[in-house]
């Protein structure tokens, strides 16, 4: 929650992911993630809450509120894993796939400047 005032360098939009089809696991592989999961004879919906940027550059000088005269700014969604279940060839397994995460402001400084 932002306060009057306070503004995030970086905007994101977060939502539940129900439909994701593939994903690249922890080892970097493409995996097909199953829709629905079978336990004890009960049906599960596979969900994924997931955040990303809504826009790499919020202003016209990258993130918000950075000096552009000295900063090059982007923002960029990160990732982490979590557990799903996969298929890869026709073997099921859980395994960890790839979701973002985040949305962060990457900065590195303008050269030739004194």
């Amino acid at each position: 929650v932002l306060h009057r005032g306070e503004f995030s360098v970086c905007d994101s939009v977060s939502m539940w992911v129900g439909d994701k089809t593939t994903a690249t696991d922890i080892k970097g592989k493409e995996v097909t993630v199953l829709g629905e999961v079978n336990i004890n004879n009960n049906v599960f919906k596979q969900y994924f809450f997931e955040t990303k940027c809504r826009d790499p550059k919020p202003v016209s000088g990258g993130c918000r509120g950075i000096d552009a005269k000295h900063w090059n700014s982007y923002c960029t969604t990160t990732h982490t894993f979590v557990k799903a279940l996969t298929m890869e060839g026709k073997q099921a397994a859980w395994r960890f796939i790839r979701i973002d995460t985040a949305c962060v402001c990457v900065l590195s400084r303008k050269s030739g400047r004194p």
